[in-house]
């Protein structure tokens, strides 16, 4: 018998400084965050896999570890999980960032709809862009991919290692920047063609000025942004795939993991 009722007691520490950390990924990582997920699964699932990753981590922490240190130590834990999963959540609201500034230009980002997944407020384009953006992010495995850089902190980060610099921060920095980059190179083609439908209304304006152009305008605006954006969501899948992994990649760099690895991970 491995383990033995006296052990249980001193293994408690270690493996809530495993839950810490875990818990901080299950709390803002995409797929494993949403709030479709019942809050009782998302619990019952980070302590199963609390207790998987536990026999092969408790090796790096002491046998016996007072209460001030788990609480100390369980913050940097938490952090650890928080940086990755918000940094994966950041690069999806890339999607966001492109439905909106659609929505804006063809005239229809007042008319907005719930999404469930992050109980809030979207507009259709957004919410198109948002599913097909995290479609491609679990087809290209980007789940397992998010979990995979969590265990490998281990080897890098060992548990009660944890120090603070401004890798994080940096991180979230160049998240934040990849994903407005991505978002507007998302919304480009659709932009375009909005540009040129205002162009196309404006010189039917100046030729044909008892054609009632507010009448017909919206209606033929809306139909341009939904066509192009069908097409473009259609032929831009080298671009969802290279976000998603330039995302990922840039995580494990951030913690010093081994950007080689990632692509195994699919």
């Amino acid at each position: 018998m491995p383990w033995s009722l006296f052990e249980i007691p001193l293994a408690l520490p270690t493996f809530a400084l495993v839950m810490f950390r875990l818990g901080g990924l299950m709390a803002t990582a995409p797929i494993f965050a949403s709030r479709i997920v019942p809050v009782r699964v998302r619990i019952a699932l980070t302590m199963t896999l609390s207790a998987m990753i536990f026999p092969f981590v408790r090796q790096q922490v002491p046998t016996e570890i007072s209460l001030v240190t788990v609480v100390i130590s369980g913050m940097g834990e938490v952090l650890i999980g928080l940086s990755i999963g918000l940094a994966v959540t950041v690069l999806l609201v890339g999607a966001d960032i492109a439905g909106q500034m659609v929505a804006q230009q063809a005239g229809i980002a007042l008319g907005q709809v719930f999404d469930p997944s992050r109980q809030d407020r979207t507009t259709v384009v957004g919410q198109l862009y948002g599913l097909t953006l995290l479609t491609v992010f679990l087809l290209a495995g980007g789940h397992r991919a998010t979990m995979a850089a969590l265990l490998d902190t281990y080897a890098v980060i060992p548990i009660l290692s944890y120090s603070h610099d401004e890798s994080v921060v940096l991180l979230l920095i160049e998240m934040f920047t990849a994903a407005f980059i991505f978002g507007l190179r998302l919304a480009a083609p659709v932009l375009i063609a909005l540009f040129l439908s205002s162009i196309t209304l404006g010189f039917l304006s100046r030729t044909m000025p008892q054609m009632n152009i507010l009448s017909v305008g919206f209606t033929l605006r809306v139909m341009v942004a939904l066509g192009a954006a069908s097409i473009a969501l259609a032929s831009c899948h080298e671009l969802l795939m290279d976000a998603v992994w330039s995302g990922l990649e840039a995580v494990r760099g951030a913690f010093g993991l081994d950007v080689s690895q990632l692509r195994l991970v699919h």
